[in-house]
C-alpha cells in the first residue's frame, strides 16, 4: 500500500525530525505545460520503485508506473508526505489528473496510459504550492493508515491507540480522529494476527497438534451443538494440561496448588482458569489451564473435575489448594466433593 509498505521501519523512525522531509529539494520544478506533449521514444525515463522511505518520495515528469493504482498510491503518499490536499479530477483507464482541492493553486500532476508499452507515465507535474501544510488530510484514509500500522504492530505487538496517534503526529505531521485510528488499528491487527473468529475454527487442529507433539497430554474442547446437525458446533471452552507439566509437577512438586481466574482482553473476551504452583526457583509453574466464557460455578466444577483426573487422588498426594477470598468458598466445596 503506497510506497512505504516495503520500507524499513528503522529508516522511517530515525529521520532527523518530524518535519525533516519538508525541504525545498524535494520539490520537482514545473515541467511541460502541454499535457499532450509527445516525448522522444528513445529517452530513458525514471521508473517508480515501490518501497521508498516515507519522506523521500519524489514525483517527476516522465516517471513510469506499472499500473494506474501504483501511480495513484504514489501520488497519495507524496501528498500526505508534503501536506497537500488533492483530489483526482479525472480518473479513467486512459488519463488520470490530480489537482489541489482549491484549484486557485497551480499544483497539478497528470499521467496517461501508454497502451503500447503497457505502463502509466507522468506527462505533467507542477509542484507550485504556497499555502500552509495540511495536518488533517483525507488522503490518509483507513486503508492507508492500516498499511502503515501493520509493520508497526509486528515490531510493537502491544501498540495502543494513543501511541499510534503520536506515531503519525511525529512522523507524518498528521492529526487523526480516534474513530479512524481505532478502525485502522483493528484492520492492521487482522493482518498481523489473523481473524480471531477464523482462528477458533482451528481449535481442533491445535488440540491434535498438542497431543501429537506431547503425547499423554489432556486436551478437552467443549462446544455448543447447533439445532441443525449439519451446522458446525460453536466453540465454548477448552482445557489443556500438557504431559510434561503434569509429570514435572508430580515428580518434584510442592503439594500446594494455586487456583485463579483472569479476564482475557481479546475481541471475544472470556476468562482463563489456571492451576499453578511455585517451582524450585519460586517461579510460576503452570500445571493446567482452561479458556471459558465466564468464571462461574459450572465452569470451575468442569475445570476441577478434569484437573482431578490428571493429577490423581487428593488424599494420597496430600494436595493443598489456595485461592483468593472470592473463590475460596465454592472452590473449597468442589474440592471436598470432587476429590474426597
Amino acid at each position: 500500500m503506497g510506497t512505504y509498505e516495503a520500507a524499513e521501519d528503522e529508516g522511517y523512525e530515525e529521520s532527523d525530525g518530524g518535519d525533516s522531509w519538508h525541504s525545498e529539494e524535494l520539490k520537482t520544478p514545473p515541467n511541460s505545460d502541454d499535457e499532450l506533449e509527445e516525448v522522444d521514444s528513445n529517452e530513458v525515463f525514471p521508473v517508480f520503485r515501490d518501497g521508498g522511505r516515507f519522506g523521500e518520495l519524489r514525483l517527476a515528469v516522465g516517471m513510469t508506473y506499472t499500473t494506474k493504482m501504483e501511480f495513484k498510491e504514489a501520488v497519495r503518499e507524496y501528498c500526505i508526505q508534503e501536506g497537500r490536499r488533492i483530489w483526482f479530477k479525472k480518473n479513467d483507464n486512459v488519463w488520470m489528473r490530480a489537482v489541489y482541492k482549491d484549484e486557485n493553486y497551480g499544483w497539478l500532476v497528470y499521467a496517461a496510459n501508454n497502451t503500447e508499452n503497457n505502463y502509466w507515465q507522468i506527462k505533467t507535474f507542477i509542484d507550485d504550492h504556497s499555502c500552509a501544510r495540511e495536518i488533517k488530510n483525507s488522503l490518509a484514509n483507513r486503508k492507508w493508515l492500516a498499511g502503515k500500522l501493520v509493520k508497526k504492530l509486528r515490531k510493537y505487538p502491544n501498540l495502543r491507540q494513543c501511541e499510534a496517534a503520536q506515531y503519525f503526529k511525529t512522523k507524518c505531521d498528521l492529526e487523526l480522529s480516534k474513530c479512524s485510528l481505532t478502525r485502522a488499528l483493528g484492520d492492521a491487527r487482522v493482518v498481523v494476527y489473523g481473524d480471531a473468529t477464523a482462528q477458533y475454527g482451528m481449535v481442533r487442529d491445535y488440540g491434535l497438534t498438542l497431543l501429537k507433539s506431547n503425547p499423554g497430554s489432556t486436551v478437552t474442547v467443549g462446544v455448543i451443538p447447533q439445532p441443525n446437525p449439519d451446522d458446525e458446533p460453536i466453540f465454548e471452552k477448552m482445557y489443556i494440561c500438557l504431559d510434561a507439566c503434569k509429570k514435572g509437577f508430580l515428580a518434584g512438586y510442592r503439594p500446594l496448588i494455586g487456583l485463579d481466574g483472569a479476564f482475557l482482553k481479546t475481541q471475544h473476551g472470556g476468562q482463563i482458569l489456571s492451576a499453578i504452583r511455585q517451582d524450585a526457583n519460586n517461579h510460576i509453574y503452570v500445571i493446567a489451564y482452561a479458556i471459558v466464557p465466564v468464571e462461574n460455578t459450572e465452569n470451575w466444577r468442569w475445570f476441577l473435575e478434569l484437573l482431578h483426573q490428571d493429577l490423581g487422588d487428593y488424599k494420597q498426594n496430600k494436595f493443598c489448594f489456595i485461592s483468593n477470598i472470592q473463590k475460596v468458598r465454592f472452590i473449597h466445596v468442589f474440592v471436598v466433593l470432587l476429590l474426597y
